[in-house]
């Protein structure tokens, strides 16, 4: 059974957190493809890098919203909350199985509905990744003491690693669903509707059959 979410409610804040990962990866993208830079390599990788930190905070955010309820029974201060990795341990706590399941759609060919979803298995940004990236990230924006015996990742290495991490996240996000801290409750996400293009979050709910 899917129901229809107001724009007042949690949900909706989730949306936006799609919708500003979709602008901030189109913006990813135009440094990479060459269409825009930061004069030197070093600035270019960091203004990729604080993007892709900025996609990963979203994510976090995303979950937090998703799973608000039960998140703030463990953290009464979440609205102050920001740091990605603190955001994750607090969703373990209200809900270990938060993190974006990549899905397809499978539609009906004589209807045109979508009638259920098939996982995505591979290809896409694992929680395992998710943390690599983010810490990958956090190299590049951080200034290099000079006097460290252990060398920062090169500018070069993050670009050239960079598309495929964004593939990975495009592969993440592009349709997913969530399972909320009640069994019986998922959202799912399209970021992209066909109709306008537009982040849609709906939730469903499982119902048990009835016999006539």
């Amino acid at each position: 059974m899917k129901k229809t979410l107001s724009l007042d409610d949690s949900y909706s804040k989730y949306a936006d957190c799609m919708e500003e990962i979709k602008k901030r990866t189109e913006v990813i993208w135009g440094f990479l493809k060459g269409k825009y830079h930061a004069m030197y390599l070093q600035t270019t990788a960091e203004s990729v890098a604080l993007q892709i930190r900025k996609i990963l905070e979203l994510i976090a955010l995303a979950s937090l919203a998703a799973n608000r309820p039960e998140y703030e029974k463990y953290r009464r201060d979440f609205r102050k909350d920001w740091n990605a990795k603190r955001i994750f341990e607090t969703l373990d706590k209200a809900n270990s199985r938060f993190y974006p399941k990549p899905t397809k759609q499978v539609v009906d060919s004589e209807t045109g509905k979508v009638v259920s979803l098939e996982e995505v298995k591979s290809g896409f940004l694992t929680r395992q990744d998710y943390i690599a990236l983010l810490d990958s990230c956090n190299q590049i924006l951080h200034a290099e003491n000079p006097f460290s015996k252990q060398k920062q990742q090169h500018p070069h290495v993050f670009m050239v690693s960079a598309p495929e991490w964004m593939n990975k996240i495009v592969c993440l996000l592009n349709h997913h669903a969530i399972q909320l801290f009640e069994d019986d409750k998922q959202l799912w996400v399209v970021m992209k509707a066909e109709l306008d293009g537009k982040v849609y979050v709906h939730e469903f709910e499982r119902v048990e059959e009835v016999d006539q």
